[in-house]
């Protein structure tokens, strides 16, 4: 049985700056490649499911969530896979995350909303398609009293995208 990932304050240490990126929609698209959202997941889940406790995703036991799964791609490969969750009865979330496959980020930061954000927390998950751990984080949004969780797990294949020194240009 694999282990649940211990979420840090800090990245790894060989990490890339993307890492930090306060959007990664923002960040992606500053990449020389086509950014597109594929939509994997819309609907309901229950609080205590091994998706959202292994993402660190985390309201209060059996409460009925609301979840988006999705990955963000480059040129059409995934290369960033990402868990929104709310419960079931944060409505305005909720209309939030119905978007379709358009990207998260952009209604998260337009400035429309007065969103607060947590600090960002890392870790390394392991995962039987890859070799290696893959690096992901989590945060925690807050908007008119609600929560919304969003874990990102960062693929390898977005290194392939990054310039040499992970700086985004």
């Amino acid at each position: 049985m694999t282990r649940p990932p211990i979420w840090q304050a800090a990245p790894p240490p060989d990490a890339p700056p993307i890492l930090h990126a306060p959007s990664l929609t923002a960040a992606l698209r500053a990449l020389d490649a086509e950014f597109s959202v594929r939509l994997l997941y819309l609907g309901a889940a229950e609080s205590g499911t091994p998706a959202n406790a292994y993402a660190g995703l985390m309201p209060p036991p059996d409460t009925p969530c609301f979840v988006r799964d999705v990955v963000l791609c480059l040129n059409r490969t995934p290369v960033i896979q990402a868990r929104s969750l709310c419960t079931a009865s944060a409505h305005n979330w909720r209309e939030l995350l119905d978007c379709g496959s358009r990207p998260l980020g952009e209604l998260l930061f337009d400035g429309s909303l007065p969103l607060t954000r947590s600090a960002f927390e890392f870790a390394q998950i392991a995962d039987n398609a890859h070799p290696a751990p893959l690096t992901a984080r989590r945060s925690r949004f807050r908007w008119q009293g609600e929560d919304l969780w969003l874990a990102e797990c960062f693929l390898p294949e977005l290194h392939a995208y990054l310039p040499p020194t992970g700086a985004l240009g």
